[in-house]
């Protein structure tokens, strides 16, 4: 825990002394992006895009990365604006990586066919570039589901998965049969996190394609890959295990998110809780404000059946920040459930009503949530006005 202190005071000396670069390699890049997820995960959002909007559309990581921030804001917000405004930037990410790629003429290409490429031989720029290039398409490829949710779309999206998936199977090639230098241990440690952190969400997401028992999903998972879930936690395991590499946060959000929501949601099995509170008691050192992870801890305590701590650290989440709001509909839905498991149905409405009214995820939902809430609170115990919205809001 004491190298988590070192770390934090490491990174806030950093951002004291950050310069103005003239020029653009990649360690600097990889040294920016550090410094910008650092102060991302601490609630830092506008320092965190400044550190990487002057080399958007030059440098491959301070694109990708910008690209990331606007992914997140459309997937919170749904609004068609902002899916766009990300659309957009992948698509920028897609091609400024394509353009750092390993140039091959058509011989070269037929040759690879018949015999693997001399990765050796490929520049560390190079290598990322196939890195970034597979992160690109599997976020362009995620954002199409909720661009436009026609069945015709949904098989696009598909097919755009199933080319990431094969960049990332390359990748994976490449860093098994490379020989890494010592000189290049750095760029190796970059690498292996988004490799092992790809392969494995990849194996995660078929897992949950197959629980999931939605036939235009079922077939897709048919046609493109037969992964397991043990192997995808494996992957995952080793990235954890690689604490400087720059997808090692992003590892630990991916395997919180599997324990602590989709295992519960998907199946009838436990979460590795024993994980999850050590992975919360590093991240937390590191990240004392960061609202994602006040909110999973908030999960683990819910999941543990402690429902007040549960209640405290969702509303310490919401309290964290106020740079997106649309994170603390998350928080809301979490706290309107825990308060119906303590039975305080007027806390629980209240946040239902905080749904229907800010989030446009499923205002039905939500509204309908509200009325099952009320009438918990028993019918003789609603006034006529409270009777009467019960009734505009299931009608």
């Amino acid at each position: 825990m004491g190298d988590c202190g070192d770390a934090e005071d490491e990174f806030e000396d950093a951002l004291e002394v950050i310069p103005a670069h003239c020029k653009m390699d990649l360690n600097t890049a990889l040294s920016d992006s550090k410094i910008a997820i650092h102060l991302f995960f601490n609630n830092k959002f506008d320092e965190a895009q400044h550190i990487l909007e002057p080399w958007v559309g030059t440098s491959m990581y301070h694109t990708i990365g910008r690209s990331i921030f606007l992914f997140l804001e459309a997937l919170l917000t749904f609004e068609q604006t902002s899916i766009q405004k990300a659309s957009a930037s992948l698509k920028s990410s897609i091609r400024l990586c394509n353009s750092y790629r390993r140039k091959t003429t058509l011989t070269q290409s037929i040759g690879n066919i018949m015999k693997r490429p001399n990765y050796d031989s490929y520049t560390p720029d190079e290598l990322h570039a196939e890195l970034c290039f597979a992160e690109a398409l599997l976020l362009k490829a995620l954002l199409t589901f909720i661009e436009d949710e026609t069945l015709v779309s949904f098989i696009r999206a598909g097919i755009k998965i199933r080319s990431c998936y094969n960049s990332y199977k390359e990748c994976n090639v490449i860093l098994s049969s490379r020989s890494w230098s010592e000189n290049e241990k750095s760029y190796k440690e970059h690498f292996e996190s988004g490799v092992r952190l790809g392969i494995g969400a990849f194996n995660l997401a078929n897992d949950l394609i197959t629980a999931i028992k939605n036939n235009q999903i079922t077939g897709i998972h048919r046609v493109f890959w037969k992964q397991s879930n043990e192997q995808g936690l494996g992957e995952l395991e080793l990235c954890y295990q690689v604490p400087h590499g720059l997808r090692h946060v992003l590892c630990v959000l991916t395997m919180l998110t599997y324990h602590l929501v989709v295992v519960y949601v998907f199946s009838q099995e436990e979460g590795d809780l024993e994980f999850c509170d050590a992975a919360l008691r590093q991240q937390l050192t590191l990240y004392p404000n960061g609202a994602w992870f006040l909110y999973f801890k908030g999960r683990l305590e819910f999941m543990r059946g402690n429902v007040d701590d549960a209640i405290k650290w969702y509303t310490a989440s919401v309290d964290s920040q106020d740079s997106w709001p649309q994170f603390h509909h998350i928080c809301y839905w979490e706290l309107c459930w825990a308060n119906c498991v303590a039975l305080n149905w007027k806390r629980a409405e209240m946040y239902a009503a905080e749904l229907a009214e800010q989030s446009k995820w499923s205002r039905t939902t939500y509204n309908y949530q509200r009325a099952c809430i009320m009438l918990m609170r028993g019918y003789n115990c609603l006034s006529r006005d409270e009777l009467n919205t019960v009734n505009q809001l299931m009608a």
